[in-house]
């Protein structure tokens, strides 16, 4: 990396209009040495891709119910399905090349597990919005 390059990876699930604005900043004096190096979606039918595609920005398609249809349809099920798909779009993120230094989640609908934010986080990638902090349970009476 150059040191003034920044790389985002843009994470997406619709329209696209967060991302249009990244795009835009980043053509821009608002986001000086930055660049979108890669925009990834849940969505196959995501405008956002388009949106991408028009800025030659290469695209993933990630889909979850590939890995819902690999676990029963109970409620651990389903967290086996979403850990093994977090896990995987980190693996995912973390091949591209070049690295990104941020994964700006703009209008992604899927919260985000610790089976994707550890390891993005051991490789010294920041995520935007950062991760909203575990609660503290409740006082006791």
């Amino acid at each position: 990396m150059s040191e003034s390059q920044y790389n985002l990876v843009v994470l997406i699930s619709g329209n696209g209009s967060n991302l249009q604005a990244l795009i835009d900043a980043c053509a821009s004096s608002a986001l000086p040495n930055t660049r979108i190096t890669h925009v990834i979606s849940n969505r196959k039918a995501a405008y956002g891709l388009t949106r991408a595609a028009q800025a030659s920005i290469p695209t993933t398609y990630h889909n979850l119910l590939p890995f819902k249809r690999q676990h029963p349809d109970t409620p651990s099920g389903t967290t086996a399905a979403r850990t093994a798909y977090d896990a995987s779009l980190a693996s995912i993120i973390l091949a591209l090349s070049p690295r990104p230094h941020v994964i700006v989640c703009a209008g992604w609908m899927h919260i985000l597990t610790p089976d994707f934010l550890n390891p993005i986080t051991q490789a010294g990638i920041k995520e935007l919005p950062p991760p909203a902090p575990t609660p503290s349970p409740p006082p006791t009476q």
